[in-house]
C-alpha cells in the first residue's frame, strides 16, 4: 500500500514541479519582451526628440554620482566606528607588538607573530561589531591592518613612552612603559611574553651588553623574591647584567641581597641613565671580585 502511494505521488510531484518550471519560463519570458518594448519604445523616442536621451544621459550621470556619495559616506562611517574601537584598544596593542616584535641574530625585526595578532585581533574585537558588507567594502578602501598599523604609529609618535608613568597602569603595562623607556635611550627592548618569560620581563642589548629586567610594580617596598627572581633570568637568558625597575623603594635585605649577587636596583625614573649605572655596577663587581682573590 505504501508501495502504492508512492507510485502516485511521485508523477503528482514531477507535474508540480513542470508547472514551476513553466511557470518561471513564462515570467523570463514576459520580462524579456516588456524589456524590449520598453527599449524600443524608448529608441523611438530619443529619435524623435534625442533631447531625450540627453536628459536620461544626465539622470544617469546624476543618479551614479549620488549613489557613489552615498557609498563614501557610508565607508567613511564605518572607518571612524573601526578606528573607534582601535582606539579603545591602543595600549593593550602597544602592549602586544612590543612582546611580539622581535630581532633575529642579525638584527631583522621579525613580525610574523605581531602580523598573526592583528588578525586575530581583527577576527575577535572588529568583526563582530561591523557587518560584514560594510567591512568588506572598507577593506576594498584601506586594508583594516593597515588601520590598525597607522594609529599605532600615532599614538607611538604621540606617546613615545605609553604616555607618563601612572599608578593606575596594569604590571603589563609598566613593563611597555620601562622597555620604551629604554628604547628612547638607543636600546633594543622588548618585553617578553608572560606564559614563557622565565621570571624575565623585559630583554634589552645595546653595543654587545644584554640585560634582562624584571619590572615591579608595587604600592609597598620591593623584597628579596624579586632580586633572586632577576638573578636566576640573568643566569637563564646568559645576560651581563640582572636588573630589578620599581615604582617604590627596595627592603635594606633586598638591597644588601642585590649587591652580593651583583643585581641593580632601580627606580623607573633611573632608566634614562642606565649606561651610567651600568658602568658603575661593573666597576663594583670588578672591585668586588679583586677583594675576594
Amino acid at each position: 500500500m505504501a508501495a502504492s502511494r508512492r507510485s502516485v505521488s511521485s508523477p503528482a510531484r514531477s507535474r508540480r514541479t513542470n508547472k514551476r518550471g513553466e511557470t518561471k519560463g513564462l515570467a523570463v519570458i514576459t520580462i524579456a519582451i516588456g524589456a524590449l518594448v520598453v527599449a524600443m519604445v524608448l529608441l523611438q523616442a530619443m529619435a524623435e526628440h534625442p533631447g531625450i536621451f540627453v536628459l536620461l544621459a544626465v539622470s544617469c550621470v546624476l543618479a551614479l554620482s549620488y549613489w557613489y556619495k552615498i557609498q563614501r559616506q557610508r565607508t567613511e562611517q564605518v572607518k571612524q566606528r573601526v578606528e573607534e574601537i582601535i582606539q579603545t584598544h591602543i595600549r593593550a596593542l602597544r602592549v602586544r607588538k612590543l612582546q611580539l616584535i622581535t630581532t633575529d641574530s642579525y638584527g631583522k625585526p621579525k613580525i610574523e607573530r605581531w602580523g598573526r595578532e592583528i588578525e586575530y585581533f581583527i577576527t575577535n574585537h572588529i568583526q563582530p561589531h561591523i557587518r560584514a558588507g560594510d567591512l568588506s567594502r572598507l577593506q576594498r578602501h584601506t586594508p583594516i591592518a593597515t588601520l590598525v598599523q597607522n594609529l599605532l604609529e600615532i599614538d607611538e609618535t604621540r606617546n613615545p613612552n605609553m604616555q607618563t608613568f601612572s599608578e593606575e597602569m596594569s604590571p603589563s603595562e609598566f613593563e611597555a612603559f620601562c622597555a620604551e623607556e629604554l628604547r628612547r635611550n638607543g636600546w633594543q627592548a622588548r618585553v617578553t611574553l608572560q606564559s614563557r618569560d622565565q621570571g624575565v620581563d623585559v630583554i634589552a642589548e645595546k653595543n654587545g651588553i644584554r640585560v634582562v629586567l624584571q619590572c615591579k610594580l608595587y604600592s609597598s617596598p620591593v623584597g628579596n623574591h624579586a632580586v633572586q627572581e632577576a638573578a636566576a633570568a640573568r643566569a637563564h637568558e646568559q645576560a651581563h647584567f640582572g636588573i630589578v625597575v620599581s615604582n617604590h623603594r627596595y627592603t635594606e635585605p633586598a638591597q644588601q641581597l642585590a649587591a652580593t649577587n651583583g643585581i641593580l636596583l632601580l627606580h623607573y625614573r633611573d632608566l634614562p641613565g642606565l649606561d651610567s649605572a651600568l658602568r658603575a655596577l661593573k666597576v663594583q663587581n670588578s672591585m668586588q671580585t679583586v677583594g675576594h682573590s
